[in-house]
C-alpha cells in the first residue's frame, strides 16, 4: 500500500448556519483572502488562536469568551496534486483518520458522504471521482449544538450537557468537574490518500491461546479485502529481534478469513514492567498474488495471557488480574486526554506521560469513558513500557438514545472498528462499557419516572455480541464500576470510592438515594479504612498545581487565595470540599502559598494513606487506579502531575507507595496499631525492620529489631504494638517509624495526629550541591529536628527528580539525584525547604 500524506495546505473559514448551503460548498474562490491556514492534525480554536482571532482559552476566563466558536459552521479546504496513473487492479482512497465530529466531505464538487463519529475514520474509495493534475478538497463541519439540539430528550438524563449524548465526540468537551466547554471542531487526525491493490489485507488477530513453562501456542486470524480469481498466498514471519520463531506459507481459498495457529518455544513473554521485560516480537504478513507481493502488514505482538479472577479457589469474590499465571496487584491511574484541544496533542507528549506513569512504578492507566480512544501511539508506548490498559468505551455519566435506529448504527460501527484497531496490542487487559452509568441510574431511581436506562442495549447486548465476534480473548465488564447489588458495593467487581471526598454514606442498596456527609469527617481520606472493595478503580482528592502553572493561567492581580479567579479554576460541583479536607487535615490556609501546600500535602498523605490499605487488603483488594493522573488543561483538580507534567505532591508519595515492597502502619484503634508489609513480587522478602518512637527533636522513646520473612505476593501483618506499652505520651509530639535495617525499602512514619495538630518544632536544612556531570547533580539534605515536606521547587520544567515532597526524620540526610537532556543543569536555580522551616 502506497500513502501519501494530506496534512498541509489546508485553510479555514467560519460561516453563520444562516449563510450557507449545500449548493455554494462546490464554488467556493480559493482565492478568497478571508480564508486563514489551518495545521492538521489539529482543530479550529488552535487555528483562531494563531491568527489572534481568539485569545488562549486557558488562560484567565477566555474560554467563556469564545463560547461564540461552537455555534459556526466550520468549512476546511486544500488542493492536491494527483499525476499517477491508476492501474486496473487499483483503488484509492481518502482517509480521514478523525473528523470531529458533523462533516460532509467533497472532492472536486462531489459529495462524498457524511460523517457523525470522531472516535473512527472517514474513508471512502475516489477511484471513480479523483483527477489528474490538481484536485480539490472541501468539509464543512455542521455546529455539535445545532445538529444535536433538534433531537429528542425526553426519555433520558444526563449531566453537564444534554447535547453531548447525540454526539459522538469527546464528552468532556462539553465541560466536565475538571476541565472547560470547550467543543472543538476539524481534522484531529492524519489525512492521506492510500493507493492499493483492489485485494489487501484488511485486519489480522493474533492471540496466545496457551503458555507452559517451554512453550506457548497461539493464533492468527487474517481477513482480505475483496476475493480474486487469481492464486493467492500469505507468508507469515514472526521474528525475535533478528531471529526467526515461526514462518509459514499459506493458499488463500475461497474460505477468507485464514485462521491458522502455531506454537513456539521457549517464548519470551510479555510482562508489566515490575514483574518482568514487555517483550514484543515483529509480525509480518504478505500477500501475494500470481507470487506478486501485493500488499505487507507488519505489527508488534506479544506472547502473554492475560485474565481477571473474579472467584477464589474457596469461592470467595475477587477481583484480581492474572498475568502469565502471576497474579498482579494493581497499581494504576486514570488517564484523561492531555489537552482540550485533543488534535493538537503530539507523540512526545504522550511518550513523557507514560514514561512518568512507569517511573511512578504505575503498572496500569484506564483510559476514562469521557474522552477518546486513544492515539496509536499511546497504545505502542504501553506496549513497549508494559503497562496495562483499561478501556472505556467512550460512553459516561448520561443515558444514551438507544431507541433511535441511525444512533445504534453510527454506535456499532465504532464498536466495531475499536474492537479491531486495538485487539492485537498485549497491553490491552480489559474492556469496559461505560464509566459510572449504570451506578448513576440506580441512584436517580427514586427521581425517574420511565425507570428504563436508556443506553443499556449498547453495554448489554451490542457489545457482547461485538467482542464476542471479535475479541473473545479479552473480558467484557459492562461498567465501571460494577458488581453487586449496587453497581459500586464492596461485595464484588469494581468500586469508585467517593465515599472519600464526595462524602457519600455507605453500603447502600440499588434505588435508594444517595446520602451526603459533607462534612470535613465526611469526607475525610481516613474513611478510606472503611472501604472492603475487591478493586478500587476511582478514588482521589484535589490539590493545586505549582505557582508555575497558575502564573500561567491566571493574571498577577488575581493569584492570590480565594481570588475569582482561583475559584473559576475549581470546577468541581461542590467547590467546598477542597477547604473542606483541609480544614479537617492540615487547617485553612492563609495565603495563596499555604493554599498549594496545604492541598497537596492533603492529597498526598489522602492518597498515601488509601493506597495502603488497599495494599495491605490483598488478596481480596486486587488493585488501585487513583483518580487521576493528568489534566486536560491549567487547573486544580485531582491530578497528580498538572497539564504541563509538572508533579504534584501526590506524584512522589504515589510512587513511593507503589514501590513492589513497602511497610506501613495500621491504626487499628485509639489504643493500638499494626505494623503490615505487602510485598508484591515473586521473591520471597527477608529483612530486619527497625521500629522506634521519637520525639521531632530526635530523642527515642522506643527501638524494636523486628525479622521479618514475607512469601512472594503476600501483604502480612507483622507485629501489634500497644500506645502504652511503648511510651507514647506526648502523641502530638512524637511519631512513630519503620525502616529496613538493611536499606532494602522505603522507611514508613506514622503521626498520631493530624498535621494541623502536631506541634512541630522549627527546623533547619543544610543543603549541599554536587556536580556530577553536565546533566546530573546530587542534593545531600541534612535537618537538624524533624522536617515535613520538604519541597525542592524552582525552574524544574524538563529535569527528573529522584524524589521531592518527603519527611526527613531528626538528623536524617538524604540524596536527590536531578538529571535532564539540559547541560545547563549546573546552573539550576532551586529552593529546598520544609514546611516547618525556621525562615522562609
Amino acid at each position: 500500500m502506497k500513502k501519501t500524506s494530506l496534512t498541509s495546505g489546508w485553510q479555514l473559514k467560519g460561516y453563520d448556519k444562516d449563510n450557507i448551503s449545500e449548493l455554494k460548498l462546490k464554488d467556493f474562490d480559493m482565492e478568497d483572502s478571508m480564508w486563514i491556514p489551518v495545521k492538521v492534525p489539529g482543530d479550529v480554536h488552535s487555528a483562531l488562536m494563531q491568527q489572534g482571532i481568539i485569545e488562549d482559552p486557558f488562560y484567565s476566563t477566555n474560554a467563556e469568551k469564545c463560547r461564540w466558536v461552537e455555534d459556526k459552521i466550520w468549512v476546511y479546504r486544500t488542493r492536491f496534486a494527483f499525476n499517477e496513473e491508476i492501474q486496473n487492479d487499483e483503488v484509492i482512497e481518502l482517509v480521514f483518520q478523525g473528523l470531529d465530529t458533523f462533516a460532509t466531505v467533497y472532492l472536486n464538487g462531489q459529495k462524498l458522504g457524511i460523517h457523525s463519529n470522531m472516535f473512527i475514520p472517514f474513508k471512502v474509495d475516489i477511484t471513480p471521482f479523483i483527477q489528474y493534475g490538481i484536485n480539490e478538497v472541501l468539509i464543512s463541519f455542521d455546529s455539535v449544538i445545532t445538529v444535536t439540539e433538534r433531537k429528542d430528550y425526553s426519555k433520558m438524563w444526563f449531566s453537564y450537557s444534554r447535547n453531548r449524548v447525540w454526539a459522538r465526540k469527546a464528552q468532556m468537551n462539553f465541560r466536565w468537574d475538571w476541565g472547560p466547554r470547550l467543543l472543538t471542531a476539524g481534522i484531529w487526525k492524519e489525512v492521506e490518500l492510500q493507493c492499493h491493490k483492489k485485494v489487501s489485507i484488511d485486519y489480522s488477530y493474533f492471540t496466545t491461546t496457551h503458555l507452559s513453562c517451554d512453550r506457548a501456542e497461539v493464533s492468527l486470524d487474517i481477513g482480505l479485502k475483496q476475493a480474486s480469481n487469481k492464486r493467492l498466498k500469505v507468508k507469515i514471519d514472526m521474528m525475535e529481534e533478528e531471529k526467526s520463531v515461526y514462518s509459514q506459507e499459506i493458499k488463500v481459498d475461497e474460505n477468507n478469513p485464514i485462521h491458522m495457529t502455531f506454537e513456539v518455544n521457549h517464548p519470551k513473554l510479555w510482562w508489566t514492567h515490575d514483574l518482568g521485560e514487555p517483550f514484543l516480537y515483529d509480525l509480518r504478513i504478505e500477500l501475494f498474488e500470481e507470487d506478486r507481493l501485493i500488499d505487507t502488514k507488519v505489527q508488534k505482538v506479544g506472547i502473554r495471557q492475560l485474565e481477571i479472577q473474579q472467584k477464589d479457589e474457596a469461592g470467595n469474590s475477587r477481583f484480581m488480574f492474572v498475568l502469565n499465571g502471576v497474579g498482579v496487584f494493581v497499581k494504576g491511574a486514570n488517564w484523561v486526554p492531555a489537552h482540550s484541544l485533543i488534535g493538537t496533542i503530539d507523540k512526545k507528549t504522550y511518550v513523557d506521560w507514560i514514561q512518568l506513569a512507569k517511573e511512578g512504578n504505575m503498572n496500569m492507566l484506564r483510559i476514562w469513558g469521557g474522552g477518546i480512544y486513544e492515539k496509536e501511539i499511546f497504545y505502542e508506548t504501553c506496549d513497549a513500557s508494559g503497562i496495562l490498559i483499561w478501556q472505556d468505551f467512550m460512553f459516561t455519566c448520561s443515558s444514551y438514545p438507544d431507541f433511535d435506529f441511525e444512533f445504534m448504527s453510527n454506535v456499532k460501527a465504532e464498536i466495531r472498528y475499536i474492537v479491531k484497531a486495538l485487539r492485537n496490542h498485549p497491553s490491552l487487559a480489559i474492556w469496559c462499557g461505560n464509566n459510572e452509568i449504570q451506578w448513576l441510574h440506580g441512584q436517580k431511581l427514586p427521581q425517574l419516572v420511565d425507570l428504563r436506562l436508556y443506553g443499556e442495549k449498547i453495554y448489554h447486548d451490542l457489545m457482547p455480541e461485538i467482542l464476542q465476534e471479535l475479541d473473545p480473548s479479552r473480558l467484557y465488564w459492562p461498567s465501571s464500576p460494577f458488581g453487586g447489588n449496587d453497581p459500586n458495593s464492596d461485595e464484588q467487581g469494581d468500586k469508585h470510592n467517593w465515599q472519600v471526598w464526595a462524602g457519600q454514606i455507605y453500603p447502600r442498596k440499588y434505588g435508594e438515594p444517595v446520602l451526603v456527609d459533607n462534612s470535613p469527617h465526611g469526607i475525610s481520606f481516613k474513611r478510606f479504612a472503611e472501604d472492603m472493595c475487591k478493586f478500587a478503580s476511582e478514588f482521589g482528592m484535589h490539590a493545586l498545581p505549582v505557582m508555575e502553572t497558575l502564573e500561567a493561567c491566571i493574571p498577577k492581580e488575581d493569584l492570590y487565595f480565594d481570588s475569582f479567579e482561583m475559584k473559576y479554576r475549581n470546577k468541581d460541583k461542590r467547590p467546598d470540599r477542597g477547604k473542606l479536607l483541609m480544614e479537617g487535615y492540615t487547617g485553612l490556609p492563609h495565603n495563596l502559598e499555604e493554599y498549594i501546600d496545604f492541598s497537596m500535602m492533603a492529597q498526598a498523605e489522602g492518597l498515601k494513606y488509601g493506597i495502603e490499605h488497599y495494599r495491605r487488603r490483598w488478596p481480596e483488594c486486587g488493585g488501585s487506579i487513583i483518580w487521576q493522573l493528568n489534566d486536560c488543561w491549567p487547573t486544580m483538580s485531582w491530578s497528580i502531575a498538572d497539564f504541563f507534567g509538572r508533579p504534584k505532591a501526590g506524584y512522589y508519595y504515589t510512587k513511593r507507595v507503589y514501590k513492589p515492597i513497602i511497610i506501613s502502619f495500621k491504626e487499628e484503634t485509639l489504643d493500638y496499631f499494626s505494623l503490615w508489609v505487602s510485598n508484591d513480587t515473586c521473591e520471597i522478602y527477608e529483612d530486619t525492620l527497625i521500629v522506634g518512637l521519637q520525639d521531632f527533636f530526635g530523642h527515642n522513646e522506643y527501638y524494636e529489631e523486628v525479622p521479618v520473612y514475607v512469601k512472594p505476593k503476600q501483604s502480612l501483618k507483622i507485629k501489634v504494638f500497644f500506645k502504652n506499652r511503648i511510651n507514647v505520651t506526648y502523641a502530638n509530639f512524637e511519631f512513630m517509624y519503620v525502616k529496613s535495617l538493611e536499606g532494602k525499602v522505603d522507611q514508613n512514619i506514622l503521626f498520631f495526629y493530624d498535621y494541623k495538630d502536631l506541634n512541630l518544632p522549627p527546623c533547619t536544612l543544610d543543603v549541599r550541591k554536587e556536580v556530577l556531570s553536565e546533566q546530573e547533580i546530587k542534593l545531600k539534605i541534612k535537618t537538624d529536628c524533624f522536617a515535613k515536606f520538604v519541597k525542592i521547587a524552582g525552574d524544574l520544567d524538563g529535569i527528573k527528580l529522584s524524589d521531592n515532597y518527603f519527611d526527613l526524620m531528626p538528623n536524617e540526610e538524604k540524596e536527590i539525584l536531578l538529571w535532564t537532556q539540559n547541560p545547563k543543569i549546573v546552573d539550576l536555580k532551586i529552593t529546598v525547604q520544609a514546611i516547618n522551616n525556621r525562615t522562609k
